[in-house]
């Protein structure tokens, strides 16, 4: 697998990979005990639906730092791309085995709710590309699960994988110190084939409105540049969810 397909594996396997590979921090949901006669039960603020159309209406509306609408994918378009990369992540195996689900992320729970929308901007000049994609449809479960997973950055930081493609050591670096202000968690993730090819990507996440945003960036001039690509994608994406 050269650099290009390892750049290609990050954009058509953000729904499957990215989408509840780690979701971000839980919220505490205790309060202070109080007497009986004065609990109140609060009427809970309704969360809105989105469907499909409008997700992708929002993907539409997005615009990459040169000012160039996003190319627009929805998971009717990828359904084909999503099954061959779980197959193909079927055959892998994960070292340590404890990080499976991390490597997998949705690919080890169903997708058949998922509903999402995808858009991609590619700069032919550094060659950096950046996607964003906007699910709703994971369920309860798989959210809670993204969660979860947020714990293991730190515990997956160095894992081994090896499929029919060959081996590859991936490992992760949280980017607390970097993440955009309305990310719940970013973080870089470098992969080094057996071959001693090498290649990284940024993710960044967040949760608005019950809808799961991820960003990925891959190549350009810097980190820095790539950071700021993905952090435009998905500033805009929470603004618009509002």
């Amino acid at each position: 697998m050269n650099k290009n397909a390892l750049r290609g594996f990050a954009v058509s396997g953000l729904l499957v990979v990215g989408l509840t590979a780690c979701g971000g921090a839980g919220t505490s949901t205790e309060a202070a005990s109080a007497p009986a006669s004065e609990v109140t039960t609060p009427t809970p603020t309704p969360v809105k639906q989105y469907t499909l159309d409008e997700l992708t209406a929002i993907v539409g509306q997005i615009k990459d730092k040169q000012g160039a609408k996003l190319s627009v994918m929805t998971t009717a378009d990828m359904s084909g791309t999503m099954e061959q990369t779980k197959a193909l992540m079927a055959q892998t195996e994960v070292q340590p085995a404890a990080c499976k689900d991390m490597a997998t992320g949705s690919l080890a729970q169903p997708t058949d709710g998922l509903k999402a929308a995808v858009g991609v901007s590619q700069d032919a000049t550094t060659g950096s590309i950046s996607t964003i994609s906007l699910g709703t449809g994971l369920g309860e479960g798989a959210l809670k699960k993204a969660q979860e997973n947020l714990g293991q950055i730190s515990a997956c930081s160095t894992m081994t994988l090896t499929g029919p493609t060959g081996a590859s050591t991936v490992t992760l670096t949280d980017l607390a110190g970097k993440k955009p202000t309305n990310a719940l968690l970013a973080y870089r993730v470098n992969t080094e084939l057996s071959t001693g090819e090498k290649g990284s990507v940024l993710m960044a996440q967040a949760v608005e409105q019950e809808v799961l945003v991820s960003v990925i960036a891959v190549g350009g001039a810097s980190e820095d540049v790539a950071l700021a690509n993905l952090t435009n994608l998905l500033d805009q994406s929470v603004e618009l969810i509002k």
